[in-house]
């Protein structure tokens, strides 16, 4: 099994901004959380307050249709519900309908009743979800905190663009079923996304990016789909919103159409409008500082809920020193796996801390990792007091001995 991508591909992608420890990331490491906040955001970036709104909910819109039959909800695509005749999408809807039944049984309605009870605090007051590293899990973070208004997910998969059933070819409709199927794989059986996987999977000949996915996952938790917007980032200058259909042209290439670095999408449930955002971005500390607009418009959401999981132990190097900065500043809680935030960081008197499950040595894929010497003590002290999860999630899927630590701020 390999979780992600091996180490130096996977750090290939940020090393260039890792050109030693020098004394200003020492600093960070073990200073208290401070920034300076530079304000490079223009007049046109686009807006994620939570007092916007998207009017009226009309079900009957190309999102939501498209949505139903890749989530094989028959008789909820509407104008696309004549699909679902077809041997390729009835036999999806079947695949769809056993493997979520499965995924209910054996994973979601534990985590659903046991984050009900132990989140009390973040699913009360928190109406910001921050889950960086995410891919397009949106699953694990709705489960845990399904009172969330704004779900805000990064990662490094492009964004993509959502089938257009009605165009497709003969032949093309059961290529398409069967990417679809191939790229559910990992997160069905093993509760997480492989990278590498994705970054294949989501290709443009087959699933186009993330966002068939993620709204997949969206519809599959009994929401749907309002509308699709993209947003574009243009150098340090702006970040703006348009519509799913506009194209943009590049301004440095006037002739060539500019791809999208993020994606809003908004949803409802009964009568409860959200957002999720995702953004394609690497967040290393060249690319994401407070001199970047990117930081600038994530840095706006206080007391936010941040989650962490299968994090290919990330913000334990010093080149995502930013990235934790941040999520210290600006988090009311931190709920994570052992690959998230060093537990040094978390183990101060800002934060109250609780501890579930078993604490493993990180899998082989991590070898050159040894455990954190402070959580390693922490489990032994507390050993009689901390539960086990009545679920799976991470990296331990074949030993089952996950770790989840809930820090809250004082």
């Amino acid at each position: 099994m390999k979780p992600l991508i091996p180490i130096i591909t996977l750090f290939s992608a940020f090393i260039c901004c890792n050109s030693g420890e020098n004394k200003e990331t020492k600093k960070v490491e073990t200073d208290s959380v401070k920034s300076v906040i530079k304000d490079s955001v223009k007049p046109e970036v686009a807006t994620t307050e939570l007092t916007q709104t998207f009017g009226p909910f009309n079900a009957d819109n190309q999102f939501n249709n498209i949505t139903a039959v890749i989530s094989g909800l028959k008789g909820q695509a509407h104008k696309l519900n004549y699909l679902f005749d077809s041997v390729v999408w009835s036999a999806h809807e079947a695949f769809i309908e056993k493997s979520w039944k499965k995924l209910e049984r054996t994973r979601l309605k534990s985590m659903r009743d046991w984050a009900g009870k132990e989140f009390t605090a973040p699913n009360t007051e928190a109406k910001v979800v921050f889950y960086p590293f995410s891919g397009p899990d949106f699953l694990t973070a709705d489960a845990f905190f399904p009172n969330g208004e704004k779900y805000v997910m990064l990662g490094l998969e492009p964004v993509g663009k959502l089938p257009d059933l009605k165009k497709f070819k003969p032949g093309e409709h059961t290529e398409y079923a069967q990417a679809f199927k191939e790229s559910l794989g990992d997160i069905f059986d093993k509760s997480y996304f492989i990278t590498r996987k994705m970054l294949h999977d989501f290709a443009k000949q087959k699933v186009n990016g993330l966002l068939p996915v993620l709204t997949f996952f969206i519809r599959k938790t009994g929401h749907e789909i309002a509308d699709v917007k993209y947003l574009y980032r243009f150098k340090q200058d702006s970040i703006i919103e348009r519509n799913y259909d506009v194209k943009v042209m590049d301004r440095e290439n006037p002739k060539e159409t500019k791809k999208p670095f993020g994606v809003r999408i908004d949803f409802v449930k009964g009568e409860k409008q959200k957002s999720v955002y995702y953004f394609k971005y690497d967040v290393s500390n060249k690319f994401f500082n407070d001199t970047c607009v990117f930081y600038n418009y994530l840095n706006k959401d206080k007391k936010v809920v941040t989650y962490i999981k299968s994090a290919s132990y990330l913000l334990h190097n010093n080149f995502m020193s930013n990235m934790k900065v941040m999520i210290l500043k600006n988090s009311g809680w931190i709920v994570q796996d052992d690959t998230g935030m060093p537990y040094k960081f978390l183990n101060t008197s800002e934060w109250n801390n609780k501890l579930y499950g078993q604490y493993a040595r990180p899998v082989s894929d991590f070898k050159w990792l040894t455990m954190q010497p402070l959580l390693l003590e922490a489990f032994k002290k507390d050993s009689a007091k901390i539960t086990k999860l009545p679920f799976h999630l991470g990296y331990h899927w074949g030993s089952k001995k996950d770790v989840i630590i809930y820090a809250s701020r004082k």
